[in-house]
């Protein structure tokens, strides 16, 4: 029996588990109930809980007993837990019982997938050597979850060699993977921009002589110029103003204006360049104006590059899942940010991995929306990469 064919028999147990945790939606941070049910899980299947010192997360350690040629590896299995902030309405069996929360993104349908891939592997030690370790993360939304989980050791003691996730995607179709080595996803960064005038009459600008208005208009105009005439049009780079207050009345010119947005680069080199660059525009047209700038800039998770020396290994464990012809390669990166991205930071070698979630028969899932429904359908194909990854790495009897 292959190992898809092992987690397709596990479908009523996954549904079960993902059920569970779509009715009780839990935001970042707060995934207590979501935490307990993984505790308990992990326990009746024999995989040891080892402890952490935060109130949520969970870190279910596996030891395989197969003997294993040179030294065995330990790998780091990874699944988000929270949900969003939206009001559920879509038509489903376990919809949300919780006012304004939902899993919109289908981190319940991840840890569903997780906690199969122990259930099997604690089925079969002896198919595998070294360790597993199941990494249960709160808080992926605000993207601080993997730090919180690093800073609690979990890529220590051991010391993981290598790391994976996956996450659902609409845009492959169900039974399809998807891949890409290197650059993959961006990194996400925030600012927040004063410009500083001084207050005044609204009939008689010219005696202010220090308009925070004009400035944080032409500021905003001049960042632009940062992404079209500083940076090489191949790098990718996003910068989006989406916030702006400044002013109480409409016959008074204020004092300040604010404004800020987010930040997105592909590559660390761009971004670790990015804050200086900034600062320079918004001081640079301040001082045009006669006014005065400050920026406060907010780092936030690093670009996600995936591995290229492990893209291989990735791909032959999809093809055994779901077959050479379903594995697909991603050719444009995402601007999107993911904070799985941490992890491959500290980690010698990791991958994130697209599960392709799109029914044929169904309109266009939307994610973080109201309408999400992930399909259970799919919920094996992710237990099923998990663990044939972690028999392709660490076995070779796995190998089906």
């Amino acid at each position: 029996m292959t190992i898809l064919q092992q987690s397709l028999s596990l479908q009523p147990y996954l549904t079960e588990i993902k059920r569970k945790i779509h009715q009780n939606p839990e935001l970042g941070m707060a995934e207590f109930q979501t935490t307990a049910l993984v505790k308990s899980e992990l326990e009746a299947m024999g995989v040891a809980i080892h402890p952490l010192s935060g109130e949520v997360g969970a870190l279910g350690i596996l030891e395989g007993t197969a003997p294993g040629s040179g030294t065995p590896q330990v790998l780091g299995l990874r699944a988000d837990m929270d949900a969003l902030p939206i009001q559920e309405t879509a038509d489903v069996p376990d919809r949300s019982v919780v006012p304004g929360v939902m899993h919109a993104c289908g981190h319940d349908c991840h840890t569903a997938m997780l906690l199969g891939a122990a259930r099997l592997l604690s089925s079969m030690r002896d198919r595998f050597s070294g360790t597993v370790k199941f990494i249960f993360q709160p808080a992926e939304e605000t993207l601080g979850g993997s730090d919180y989980m690093i800073d609690q050791g979990v890529l220590e003691n051991p010391k993981v060699d290598c790391i994976i996730s996956l996450h659902g995607h609409s845009g492959y179709r169900l039974g399809e993977i998807a891949l890409r080595e290197g650059p993959y996803m961006a990194s996400s960064d925030f600012f927040t921009a004063t410009l500083i005038g001084q207050a005044g009459h609204g009939a008689y600008p010219h005696r202010v002589g220090c308009d925070p208005i004009l400035a944080a208009s032409n500021s905003v105009m001049a960042l632009q110029s940062i992404v079209t005439r500083q940076i090489d049009a191949t790098d990718p780079i996003v910068i989006s103003v989406c916030e702006i207050h400044g002013g109480t009345a409409k016959n008074i010119i204020p004092e300040k204006v604010r404004f800020g947005g987010s930040i997105r680069c592909q590559t660390p080199a761009t971004r670790n360049s990015i804050e200086e660059r900034i600062r320079k525009v918004l001081q640079g047209v301040a001082a045009s104006y006669n006014c005065t700038a400050e920026l406060d800039y907010h780092y936030g998770v690093p670009p996600l590059v995936n591995s290229p020396d492990l893209m291989q290994a990735v791909w032959e464990t999809a093809s055994r899942v779901v077959g050479p012809e379903n594995v697909k390669r991603i050719d444009i990166p995402a601007m999107g940010s993911e904070d799985f991205s941490a992890y491959l930071e500290r980690a010698p070698r990791g991958f994130f991995v697209r599960l392709g979630i799109q029914p044929p028969d169904r309109a266009h899932i939307l994610f973080h929306n109201g309408n999400f429904v992930f399909p259970e359908e799919a919920l094996p194909y992710g237990t099923a990469f998990f663990t044939q990854f972690v028999l392709d790495q660490n076995g070779g009897s796995g190998r089906e």
